[in-house]
This record gives structure tokens, C-alpha cells and sequence, in this order.
């Protein structure tokens, strides 16, 4: 019985992994494949922001309960320091909230039509 319990603990802990990893792929992706009314996704915003930079994405999970995952989008610009664009989502919605000060400009800017704040 105390192998049957362990190896049961391992497969749920595994899986539970898997879903975490999935849920974290599915995020970035609804963050980076939003497309607001005026047509523009936030990738098109951090290159109008930032043009030759390189944009690296990434998923940390914020509540596995709830299905809420911090995506941040790492932007380095040539000879400058990164950038960290932050953005809530959340899968069940889905929906996308910002997660910080440039997480906040970045939403706001994807209705304008060259990227920036009005």
C-alpha cells in the first residue's frame, strides 16, 4: 500500500507539472497573440517602442488554483539594459492585465496607432 500511495503522490505531482508548464506556454501565447480593436498585438507595440531590440518572453506562475500567470516580456534594446514589460493573465478569462509601470503603458498603447502613449 505504501508504494501504491508514493507512486500515486509522484504521478500527481507530475502531472500537476505538466498542467503548470502548459498553462504557462498558453499564457505567453494569449499575450503575445492579443490583438486589440485597432489591430495591434503587444509584440507590435514593444517594436514600435523599441525597433532592433530583442523581445524574449517568459511565463511564472502566479496561482495554479486560478489558472494566473505572470508573463514577462524581457526587451533589450542595443547597448542599453533590458527592459521588463509585466502582464497578468489570466486563462479562464482569458484576459491580460498589467503587471507593472511599463506593463501598464504597453496596454494602454495598443490602441494608438504608432505604439506610443498619447
Amino acid at each position: 500500500m505504501i508504494l501504491t500511495a508514493l507512486a500515486a503522490a509522484v504521478c500527481v505531482v507530475y502531472l500537476q507539472g505538466r498542467f503548470d508548464t502548459a498553462d504557462m506556454k498558453n499564457c505567453v501565447a494569449i499575450a503575445q497573440t492579443y490583438r486589440a480593436p485597432s489591430g495591434r498585438t503587444l509584440p507590435d507595440v514593444l517594436a514600435s517602442r523599441h525597433p532592433g531590440a530583442t523581445i524574449d518572453w517568459a511565463g511564472t506562475e502566479t496561482s495554479s488554483c486560478f489558472q494566473h500567470v505572470r508573463v514577462e516580456a524581457r526587451v533589450t534594446p542595443k547597448d542599453a539594459p533590458p527592459l521588463l514589460y509585466d502582464f497578468d493573465v489570466d486563462l479562464n478569462g482569458p484576459s491580460i492585465h498589467p503587471g507593472n509601470p511599463l506593463g501598464v503603458e504597453a496596454l494602454g498603447a495598443l490602441d494608438t496607432p504608432d505604439g506610443h502613449d498619447r
